[in-house]
């Protein structure tokens, strides 16, 4: 309690013109680190969702959409869709070519991270050092950068607006303006990701905690949360990895130290003070919402051997305890005044953003020169847009190509994954044969409530990459896309039998001509 009344006192002497330049400077460092230091847009993945705003934009609907449930991608050949939307109206309203308005976008969702990770920070700590603190660490965090820097992902819009939900759900206001925006962000969060399952174990928390509030359990003291809280986080690392339940392959051990690998990757240097928070959060008297937010990071705990998804998600969690830690290294040095504790505050700080930096503007490992798309695929794709004629379908060689398709803006049209393939008329909606999950099924809950029968259009492509014997195969296309650095056998039929139309080191454009053969 000493440390929380030296925080207010030390959040006092910082004015409202100090708050006000050290918001508009950490706004401004949230803008410059964004400006990208690579000539066109990053990421594979990612460019399917820039072929799905394309076909907004193209078609003026939502071709992808059959049922309502194909809003939140809960429907077979359905994808989450407000990402797509977003960037479909940005490019309309702008005039902005796609790749260009998936920078806006992306440096919006950045700063928008930066004020929602200050808004629920206040709700926990009314204190703007913490506050500030939190903000930093979140909007700077690698996990959060990576998808808010020319990367579009639907993860990245989910990342940013999480803590605003959040912080509607602890608001202590039981007005119907706050259960509005919290029933309206829900939807949004849906409509964003599957992620937006994990909204569904927080309101349970929350409400659980509330109705316990109320109880008076006899011979219960607060001590016994910080018992109950310890053992709770020992139990949820230790289970899993002993009983491998969460551990894919390999040795756990390995998996175990991957794990906190890749959390550091995510999270930053941060990640290392949040276990000075973890400690002192647990042995203090805890607020109500403090309890709620350690009870929802123990819930979460098991995540963190999700290699893949567990990283974004703890992210949050991670930079609250970091700020706790950081922000009583802070009440230190307001206390001693001492230089060189100074100096590694400063330091702290100057390798967080550096960190971030580093692994927002460069790539390492084999691949680095491909990490983000080459200009000779964004010319190509501009040369196709410029001369292949509109509903042209083509065949390609998939990973670079998918980049092509989505700066030519289906200039041929190619394959790619089952909403995009619905979208651009490979496959015909009446066609789609449906079987309804049961809610207690695992399928549920990956694939939807529905799922598709039979073989998929992209499985019978790949088919026809791999095993396709003479050109004749390929006579509802008209054009070939090539990428030379990802080999598939139907190239030897397209080498000899096709007629090459655009050529350079990476990208070629082959013209399928089945009739004059």
């Amino acid at each position: 309690m000493k440390n929380l009344k030296i925080a207010n006192d030390v959040s006092l002497l910082v004015s409202k013109k100090t708050q006000a330049t050290l918001l508009s400077l950490l706004l401004l460092l949230n803008f410059v680190i964004r400006i990208p230091s690579i000539p066109h847009e990053k990421g594979y993945d990612s460019f399917f969702i820039h072929t799905l705003a394309n076909s907004i934009t193209i078609n003026g609907t939502c071709e992808w959409w059959i049922n309502w449930l194909s809003v939140f991608g809960l429907y077979p050949y359905s994808y989450a869709s407000a990402v797509p939307f977003m960037l479909s109206e940005i490019a309309q309203m702008t005039g902005l070519e796609m790749e260009k308005a998936i920078l806006v976008y992306c440096i919006i969702a950045g700063l928008l991270g930066m004020f929602t990770s200050y808004l629920l920070a206040g709700q926990i700590y009314n204190d703007f050092k913490f506050k500030y603190i939190m903000s930093l660490f979140f909007s700077l965090a690698p996990g959060v950068m990576v998808f808010t820097t020319w990367e579009v992902s639907t993860r990245g819009l989910f990342i940013v607006l999480f803590p605003f939900f959040i912080y509607l759900l602890l608001r202590i206001d039981k007005t119907i303006k706050k259960y509005i925006l919290l029933t309206i962000c829900f939807v949004l969060l849906f409509a964003t990701h599957h992620y937006a399952y994990f909204l569904i174990p927080v309101i349970v928390v929350y409400f659980s905690l509330n109705i316990l509030k109320k109880v008076n359990i006899p011979h219960f003291k607060k001590n016994h949360l910080n018992y109950i809280f310890s053992f709770a986080i020992i139990a949820l690392i230790l289970v899993p990895f002993f009983e491998r339940s969460l551990v894919e392959s390999g040795s756990r051990y390995a998996w175990l130290i991957d794990a906190l690998i890749t959390n550091i990757r995510y999270t930053g240097p941060a990640l290392i003070l949040a276990f000075g928070g973890l400690v002192y959060l647990l042995q203090k008297k805890k607020s109500f919402n403090e309890i709620i937010f350690l009870s929802l990071l123990i819930l979460f705990l098991p995540t963190i051997y999700s290699l893949t998804y567990g990283p974004y998600f703890l992210v949050l969690f991670i930079v609250f305890l970091a700020s706790i830690s950081f922000g009583n290294i802070l009440n230190s040095l307001a206390i001693h005044k001492n230089k060189l504790f100074a100096l590694f505050v400063i330091s702290i700080i100057v390798f967080s953003v550096a960190f971030s930096s580093f692994y927002n503007h460069n790539r390492t490992g084999d691949s680095e020169s491909y990490w983000y798309m080459p200009h000779e695929t964004y010319t190509a794709g501009i040369w196709g847009k410029n001369y292949i004629p509109d509903n042209s379908y083509g065949l390609d060689t998939a990973f670079e190509t998918g980049r092509l398709f989505a700066i030519s803006e289906g200039h041929p049209i190619t394959p790619s994954l089952g909403p995009g393939n619905l979208a651009y008329g490979f496959i015909d909606k009446n066609d789609i044969q449906y079987t309804k999950n049961s809610p207690f099924s695992k399928q549920y809950y990956f694939d939807g409530p529905y799922s598709s029968k039979g073989s998929t259009y992209s499985g019978r492509v790949e088919w026809l990459r791999q095993y396709g014997k003479n050109i004749e195969d390929l006579e509802e296309y008209t054009y070939f896309v090539e990428d030379k650095y990802y080999y598939k056998p139907i190239v030897n039929i397209i080498h000899s039998e096709s007629n090459k139309i655009y050529d350079a080191t990476r990208i070629a454009l082959w013209e399928i001509d089945v009739e004059r053969k």
